[in-house]
């Protein structure tokens, strides 16, 4: 077996990393993840895979491998050889669904995750960060293992998970000022020559003016967004599903929209992006032929392998942010004291409750934030976080399976509630609520759902929202909120284009 050499080189402190991973990166199949301060908007930390060795995609239950170096040569050669009764061409592996009867026995049984877990817990190095899995779940993984309503590919064909295994990881810490690159390679004089050489464009980036020349234009430009259900359309589905809870059928649902537009640069849209709207989690992937850019606000699932404490941030009631300090104020006290948005956030509460309670350890799950609110440019939301230990039997792969999708994008009961929504929205949702971040060597989560986002495909920016709709729902209110989620985007992709938008909707 080939072994695996592991180093890291530390950077001098560049406040961007956004310039400094734009630098560094391969200009596909690289991943930049950033964090800012939710109170004071300040930068965290960022870590981005600046080169991969190797890519994984699910497509239903077979798991296809991209190698991108000879690193990523070798560790499939050890992928094949620990699932080599799933190997169905070099390369390929494919998997079969459990149909045991027992819910923890089908979590724990062999499944398509597996690629990723043998390359996060058993990938033959360990090195500070590394091993580290950059990548994302669509919201349509579930279908791989739950009877979902079958729909076409919609514009956001996102696969159901794709990861990359870092060969380069870039640490940034902002708090304490330090940069760090990790690596692995089979070839140690490679590796160190490849962290040199980063190392010399970060120093070069280092000692140039952090200030770019503006090439704003003084003719701004008019850019058109288009819904694809249009207002009338939305309040017709809003009614319908307001017909299934009338009729016990569920008792809360999330129905979303897409708003497709130009985006000509996602790059410049995703710093335009971190500037105007900054959250705990910012991303930016370079995928083979798309890109993914977002400023989500909520935590997806989180796992702590120290601690083995998981935790779930449900988000749900919203208000648009007040012109002033005062009408700000009288917008969040309406929205904390509106029963309609309490009455949804609590119900999301006991469903995070019960969905942790599947791989808890008895008697540890505990409420520790309830009813909080945090604010972001353009809109404030109605906040809880819920935590629990992780049973010894289960790992962080385990846990996100058995909680997803988030109940703030799906409804309660989950499953029945996402049934309607396929029904209703006839199409794959893709990445937009599925989730983004990373799994590290030391069997740590930690992502985020994938709302406030863009998928970009050939020049197009496809950004979907979506809005909880229960029995006390005003149809018009739930298709203006779609709107209120999803502008903060749409209005960074126009301003990276110096242009202004023209909605229709």
């Amino acid at each position: 077996m080939t072994g695996f050499h592991t180093a890291s080189r530390q950077l001098p402190y560049i406040t961007d990393a956004a310039a400094l991973f734009d630098a560094l990166a391969t200009k596909h199949d690289s991943m930049l993840l950033e964090s800012a301060d939710i109170e004071s908007k300040k930068n965290v930390q960022c870590l981005a895979v600046v080169d991969a060795a190797l890519k994984v995609t699910c497509h239903g239950q077979r798991v296809v491998t991209t190698v991108l170096s000879d690193t990523g040569e070798a560790m499939l050669r050890r992928l094949e050889e620990q699932l080599a009764e799933f190997v169905v061409a070099p390369g390929e592996f494919e998997f079969s669904p459990s149909t045991d009867s027992d819910e923890r026995r089908r979590l724990k049984a062999i499944s398509n995750a597996e690629v990723l877990r043998k390359l996060q817990l058993d990938a033959g190095y360990s090195h500070e960060m590394l091993p580290f899995l950059g990548g994302g779940f669509a919201y349509d993984y579930l279908d791989t293992f739950e009877v979902l309503p079958k729909v076409s590919e919609g514009e956001n064909d996102y696969p159901d998970y794709e990861f990359v295994v870092a060969q380069t990881l870039l640490h940034v810490d902002h708090l304490n000022h330090e940069i760090v690159l990790h690596g692995v390679d089979v070839d140690e004089s490679e590796l160190h020559a490849r962290l040199d050489a980063h190392l010399a464009k970060a120093q070069a980036l280092a000692n140039t003016s952090t200030k770019a020349a503006s090439e704003t234009s003084t003719d701004a430009k008019s850019v058109t967004v288009t819904a694809d259900i249009l207002d009338k359309d939305f309040r017709k589905h809003v009614v319908e599903l307001q017909n299934n809870i009338y009729e016990g059928d569920i008792y809360q649902v999330v129905p979303a929209r897409s708003f497709s537009m130009e985006c000509p640069d996602a790059f410049a849209a995703y710093r335009k992006l971190r500037e105007t709207n900054p959250s705990p989690y910012m991303f930016y992937i370079r995928g083979a032929d798309y890109e993914l850019i977002g400023a989500s606000p909520e935590s997806n699932l989180k796992f702590d392998a120290d601690t083995r404490q998981v935790q779930l941030y449900p988000i749900a009631g919203t208000r648009p942010r007040g012109a002033t300090h005062e009408l700000d104020i009288r917008n969040e006290l309406d929205m904390r004291t509106d029963t309609k948005e309490v009455a949804e956030h609590t119900m999301l509460v006991d469903l995070a409750r019960n969905d942790l309670a599947r791989v808890a350890v008895p008697g540890t799950r505990r409420v520790a934030d309830l009813l909080q609110v945090d604010r972001y440019s353009r809109v404030m939301h109605l906040v809880s976080r819920v935590v629990a230990e992780l049973h010894p039997d289960f790992d962080a792969i385990d846990a996100y399976r058995a909680c997803m999708n988030m109940g703030t994008l799906t409804g309660a009961p989950k499953l029945r509630a996402m049934e309607l929504v396929r029904n209703t929205e006839k199409k794959r949702r893709g990445s937009y609520g599925g989730a983004v971040g990373y799994l590290r060597g030391d069997g740590s989560m930690d992502n985020c759902i994938v709302i406030r986002s863009a998928y970009i495909k050939n020049n197009t920016a496809i950004v979907q929202a979506g809005a909880g709709v229960v029995r006390d729902s005003v149809p018009q209110s739930e298709a203006d909120e779609t709107l209120h989620k999803a502008y903060a985007v749409l209005h960074a992709i126009a301003a990276a284009d110096n242009a202004t938008l023209e909605v229709i909707r």
